[in-house]
Order: C-alpha cells, then sequence, then structure tokens
C-alpha cells in the first residue's frame, strides 16, 4: 500500500476512477461520524478498484452519485463488510442502490466462521493485523490525517481476496443460493431513520421482557433522550445508555431523591433540569391509561409468550439446533427464536408457515422438517 494516500475531492477526479471500474470486482466501505453526531452522515467512501486504493471525499463536494451506475449493476460485482449500515446512509443521504452486492461478513457466517469481523476473517485468511485504532474517529473533521486515510484504505484493501475466498467456501458447502438469498434482501433495504418514538424504544435490549406499563416508562425515556440528542447533536447512546433507560424503566424514580440513589446514572441526569424533565417523563407515563400504553407488538420485542405453545416451539427449537450443530452454523443464523415463534403461531391458526415475515427460503428448507407430524 502507497506510503501516501489522498482523498479525491472533486468530480473530475471521482469520474475518472468510475470509468476504470468496468466489470467490477468493485470493494467499497464508508466513514461516517455516527459516534460525533445525531443524525450521521458519510464522511468518507473508500473504494478498491483493479488493485488500487481509492479514497473519496464527499466533504469537499464530491458528487457521490457519479458511483450511481456501477453500484446498480447487477453485472459489477460489489463487495462490501456488514453492508447494512453503509447501504442505509448512501441511499438516504446520496440515493444510491447497490446491485450485484457480496457482503463477507454475511459469506463468512454462512460459511460457519466464528469470529466475522473484517479485522478477524483477514488475520485467518491473509494473516495481516487489521488496526481499528480509528474505529470511533471523528471522520467529518479536517485535514484528514494520512495515518486516517491509510487505516480507512484498508478496510477495502483485501476485500476483493476475501471475497473470492469466501465464494469458493460457500460453493463448496453448496451453500451459495442462500448468499444470494441474503444479498438479495439486503439490497432492498432503506435509509436509517430516526426519532420514532413508537418503533424506537423496542429496539433497547431488553425492551421486551417488561410489562407494558414499564414499557410506557421505556417510551418516554427514549423520547426524552431523543430530544437532548437532536439538540445537542450528539448520538443518543452519549446522552443516555440504553442500559440506563431500561433501569429507569424497571425501577422508576418518582422523586429527585431517587435519583441520587442511582450512581450510575450520570450526574446531570440527577440533579438541575434534566433531572425534572426525567422525572416528569417518568410521571407522564405512570399516569396513562392502560389502552395508552405500548403494544407487545408481533414478530419482534414484546411478544406474549404464553400464546406460543410451548411443546412444539420447544420441538422446532431442538430441531434447530441439531440442524446447526451439523452445518457448523449459530443457531440462531437459522432461525431466531421471534421468527420460530411465528411459525408457531401460523400452524396454530391454519396459515402458511412458510410466508412468515423475515424467514428466507433456505431456511424454511432447514426447518420444515420439524414442522411436520410428528417432529423429531
Amino acid at each position: 500500500m502507497p506510503e501516501s494516500i489522498v482523498p479525491l475531492e472533486s468530480d473530475e477526479q471521482l469520474a475518472r476512477v468510475v470509468a476504470r471500474i468496468g466489470g467490477g470486482p468493485l470493494a467499497v466501505d464508508t466513514e461516517a461520524d455516527s459516534f460525533h453526531s445525531y443524525r450521521e452522515r458519510v464522511c468518507l467512501v473508500q473504494l478498491t478498484v483493479g488493485g488500487e486504493d481509492v479514497i473519496v471525499d464527499p466533504l469537499a463536494g464530491v458528487d457521490l452519485r457519479l458511483l450511481g451506475p456501477p453500484l446498480a449493476d447487477p453485472a459489477v460485482r460489489t463487495i462490501f463488510h456488514a453492508a447494512d449500515y453503509d447501504l442505509r446512509l448512501l441511499q438516504r443521504d446520496h440515493g444510491l442502490e447497490v446491485r450485484g452486492l457480496f457482503d463477507t461478513m454475511i459469506a463468512a457466517r454462512l460459511v460457519g466462521e466464528p469470529r466475522f469481523g473484517l479485522a478477524a476473517l483477514l488475520e485467518r485468511y491473509f494473516d495481516v493485523p487489521l488496526n481499528k485504532k480509528f474505529q470511533r474517529a471523528d471522520w467529518s473533521v479536517r485535514p484528514l490525517s494520512s495515518e486516517m486515510a491509510r487505516y480507512a484504505a484498508m478496510d477495502t484493501r483485501y476485500l476483493v481476496p476475501l471475497h473470492a475466498r469466501l465464494s469458493a467456501r460457500l460453493e463448496a458447502l453448496g451453500r451459495s443460493g442462500w448468499a444470494s438469498e441474503e444479498f438479495e434482501r439486503l439490497e432492498r433495504i432503506r435509509g436509517v431513520s430516526h426519532g420514532d418514538p413508537d418503533r424506537g424504544f423496542r429496539r433497547v435490549k431488553g425492551s421486551g421482557k417488561l410489562e407494558r406499563r414499564k414499557m410506557a416508562i421505556l417510551r418516554e425515556l427514549w423520547t426524552l433522550r431523543e430530544t437532548y440528542a437532536r439538540r445537542l447533536d450528539r448520538p443518543p447512546f452519549r446522552i443516555l445508555h440504553d442500559e440506563r433507560l431500561l433501569e429507569l424503566s424497571e425501577n422508576p424514580p418518582l422523586r429527585t431523591a431517587d435519583l441520587e440513589t442511582m450512581k450510575k446514572l450520570p450526574r446531570p441526569w440527577r440533579h438541575g433540569r434534566r433531572a425534572r424533565e426525567l422525572l416528569a417523563a417518568v410521571r407522564t407515563a405512570l399516569e396513562l391509561p392502560r389502552d395508552k400504553w405500548p403494544s407487545r407488538g408481533k414478530g419482534g420485542r414484546g411478544r406474549a409468550a404464553s400464546k406460543v405453545p410451548d411443546e412444539r416451539l420447544a420441538a422446532i427449537r431442538k430441531h434447530r439446533d441439531r440442524v446447526a450443530h451439523e452445518l457448523a452454523l449459530e443457531p440462531s443464523l437459522i432461525g431466531p427464536r421471534a421468527v420460530l415463534e411465528q411459525i408457531v403461531e401460523r400452524l396454530g391458526s391454519g396459515q402458511d408457515p412458510a410466508s412468515t415475515p423475515e424467514l428466507r427460503r433456505w431456511q424454511w428448507e432447514l426447518l420444515a422438517p420439524a414442522t411436520e407430524p410428528g417432529p423429531g
């Protein structure tokens, strides 16, 4: 890799790179300022084309839409690692969509790699250490240091040969079709959204275990945190961590003295304006009538487990775990618990379990035997 990589800062420079892409393959990654702002943005785009590493600076005014034609061409193999977030940002902010996608993280999981982060894969396949020193750096800062530029370029430098290795393993295992289905689903995802209280609070880990009244408290606190994050232009987790939101919901404080006993609660939330607003949010939730409490949504956290026949669910889980062991895969990759519950519910109501939302065709092929009479 060259000692110095200078970011492209003009449309003309990017256009020359695009002209060299041809039929690919094209390796792509992005860097955003998600650890430093409320509404993250793409601050850098890394490309590897024909063995050459290139980084593009959209903050310099480069029009990323120039990448639109090759990214949208299904004949061009476009390689990302953990593409979900990159695709959402590129689509939301620049209108870019990707076809011909290959995600090396998904491929690694499907061949049974126990460690599927990019650093682990580069070390395993190429004996290359990947320094994550700038993983949480503020990529919006300019000028970009030469060390940060080299760091960014490393994220695409080995994706093309990694794609070749993983493609060969998928083919040998007969799982290429599985990967294609995953990639096609990923190509259809759309942009990042912020501030939807009816859905956002459900992404807090552990929220589904709360009773409905406490879910109402979590929703109010989540909304308060979003208000501060938006106002201060900071990521919500830097305002108040999810773990603290959950603790406050499980043991709701009623007065300032209660906040004082919560030693893990950041000091700004134990005194003054924030403390008053936090207590007001709790009171608002506690005063809501039952019909205003959040529902336990189907297909996600908060499902009423009592509605799912335990024996049938246990049988399907046992089958899934056995198949996962035989294939050396994570059980949740074959069927997350929420999906298994939906399958059981559909079986019980006479609906077609194969049409369960979020259930892949390849997953159903593996799980279907457990839904037949007398699953073993």
